[in-house]
């Protein structure tokens, strides 16, 4: 059975000031950088009109992750990561998909994600799947308590991407 993630974020700036941001390739590359620097890249950034999908590979070193993750998945894992958004309005819409690259079993993360307000504040919603008799429970708290540690983390440096990146 899948564990939920309900996490929000709140920024110090308007949703309009906040695509603005995910719609520079920029921000992206020094996001990872910045959150997963020798671990993680940039794929592929994509912006259509009002959809940004951004593709990137991130990773967890193994002395960064809990001792039942370690059991049975020894070494770093590498998380591939696909998010979508779309300006719906004066929304910010999306979703997140993430896989651990390596693992004995599938693990999925897949949810949604809204922003709206001025300051903007963003909802994720998230499944978090582990099929593993026993330990898979265990596995997915470990990983839904390290993504709102990501998310928490992704934020801050979001807000300090703005204050050092001034956008017309």
């Amino acid at each position: 059975m899948a564990s939920k993630l309900q996490h929000s974020v709140s920024y110090p700036f308007s949703t309009a000031r906040l695509w603005a941001i995910y719609t520079n390739e920029q921000y992206w590359h020094d996001l990872v950088e910045r959150m997963n620097a020798g671990h993680g890249h940039v794929e592929k950034v994509t912006i259509d009109g009002d959809t940004v999908t951004v593709q990137m590979q991130q990773g967890i070193p193994s002395d960064k992750l809990p001792s039942a993750v370690t059991k049975i998945m020894p070494g770093d894992l590498g998380i591939p990561r696909k998010n979508t958004y779309r300006l719906v309005g004066d929304k910010i819409e999306g979703e997140i998909h993430a896989t651990v690259d390596g693992a004995p079993v599938p693990v999925n993360v897949n949810g949604t994600v809204i922003t709206a307000g001025d300051p903007a504040t963003t909802q994720y919603d998230a499944e978090v799947s582990v099929n593993l008799p026993m330990f898979g429970g265990k596995i997915e708290k470990a990983v839904v308590s390290e993504l709102s540690g990501l998310l928490d983390a992704e934020r801050g440096h979001t807000v300090d991407w703005e204050a050092e990146n001034p956008l017309t």
